[in-house]
């Protein structure tokens, strides 16, 4: 019974250390649409890796970090819907549901400044990526604002 129990915990510390390998188990979360809106853009370069339309939403961990321009605490979630884009009569609309991109501020990651990434289908499966080739090599152009682009509209 000892050696059961002993390999039940061992395939748990097994199971666990392979979670946090991936993005230290990040899921999309199920609330999202409830964050608050914070901002949208469109990438109409059909070569780029993030084509499409985006809107982008924060937990409110974070909101009063991004109204007053400051480091956001740990535990603030940005989640991006990324839609295709639909082009009919020079106007741009969104089209079928790309992508998730989250970002979620987690002091203790320094190798990607602070912050855990992923990206997940629009089913929730968690995409295939490398939070530092994909994600903070651009995201480092707007380190001095804790890497986040979208800024409160004035």
């Amino acid at each position: 019974m000892k050696k059961i129990v002993l390999s039940a915990i061992a395939v748990l510390v097994v199971a666990t250390i392979a979670m946090a390998g991936t993005q230290h188990g990040m899921s999309l979360p199920h609330d999202w649409s409830t964050y608050r809106h914070i901002g949208s853009l469109i990438i109409t370069d059909k070569s780029h890796a993030l084509y499409g339309i985006h809107h982008f939403y924060m937990n409110k961990k974070g909101l009063d970090a991004f109204s007053k321009g400051q480091k956001y605490p740990d535990g603030t979630i940005i989640v991006d819907s990324v839609y295709e884009i639909k082009e009919s009569g020079g106007i741009l609309n969104e089209g079928k549901l790309a992508f998730f991109p989250v970002m979620k501020k987690n002091s203790k990651m320094k190798d990607t400044g602070g912050w855990e990434w992923a990206a997940f289908s629009p089913d929730g499966k968690m995409l295939d990526k490398d939070p530092k080739k994909d994600c903070l090599s651009c995201h480092d152009s707007v380190k001095d604002s804790d890497y986040v682009f979208s800024k409160p509209l004035k």
